[in-house]
């Protein structure tokens, strides 16, 4: 059973409109980041694929639960639909209004960042979780296996990016690209390391996930590190990873000079 606690307004500009949620599921208590569209925008989700959302969130699910649903009920997609038929209350819009992602990550260590030029305007909501699962994509023996629909424990990095440039779904495929180059920078600039073996650079984690929202102004086929468009999403990620990852640092004013990962 999921119960809507508290519900207020953090951000308002461009069009979007931001919510800080904070509900109870059972004697759990949680939070998640709704981020409001006036009108149904196109998007494009690593989790939920192609749609066009009027409410697009981030969500934080408590290890306590996290755990509960990967190892003993199982039934993790359940619990997120039910999360999202209590917002489609809510908010008095549609289940196929709604595109979700979650994250072990609370959401008052969320980090936002804006880009502007001219008329364009991109904005990267990040939240930031990689203390036992940071790694070096394909040289790291990967850890997080799925069998039957059944994982193991896994933290993440969730990026929502949002922009008023009208991009079609190759184009909002291609800025995966520019993102994920743009989140490599951060964690390097950071010397984020690898949690399995700590004397390499980590690229990610494994389960990092992506959600872009286009807009409908300024139709822009290219996102490449070439392009104007292109320079706002990575210089909005690059800073937004950046934030919310220095929240975890801040945690752990030893972690640059840990050798050994910590077990899992």
């Amino acid at each position: 059973m999921i119960r809507l606690i508290d519900k207020r307004e953090i951000y308002k500009c461009h069009g979007v409109i931001a919510d800080f949620v904070d509900y109870q599921t059972d004697d759990e208590k949680a939070n998640l980041i709704a981020l409001r569209f006036s009108e149904p925008r196109p998007s494009l989700s690593g989790d939920n694929g192609y749609s066009f959302p009027k409410l697009v969130c981030n969500c934080y699910l408590p290890k306590s639960l996290c755990d509960y649903l990967h190892h003993i009920n199982c039934d993790f997609n359940d619990h997120l639909r039910q999360i999202a038929l209590q917002l489609a209350n809510i908010y008095d819009v549609n289940l196929e209004d709604i595109s979700l992602i979650s994250t072990g990550v609370d959401m008052n260590e969320m980090e936002y960042a804006e880009e502007t030029f001219g008329d364009f305007w991109v904005v990267a909501w990040v939240t930031a979780g990689f203390k036992h699962n940071a790694l070096r994509v394909g040289v790291d023996t990967a850890h997080g296996i799925e069998i039957g629909g059944k994982f193991t424990e896994c933290g993440t990095i969730n990026i929502i990016l949002s922009t008023n440039a009208s991009l079609s779904l190759a184009t909002m495929a291609s800025s995966f690209i520019t993102i994920t180059e743009a989140k490599g920078i951060a964690l390097q600039d950071l010397m984020i390391h690898s949690s399995f073996n700590p004397r390499l650079q980590a690229t990610g984690t494994g389960t990092d996930q992506i959600i872009v929202v286009s807009g409908h102004d300024f139709p822009c086929r290219y996102v490449g590190g070439h392009t104007k468009l292109g320079e706002l999403i990575a210089k909005a990620v690059t800073r937004a990873c950046k934030m919310a990852c220095s929240r975890q640092l801040a945690k752990n004013p030893h972690y640059h000079t840990e050798l050994e990962p910590d077990p899992l």
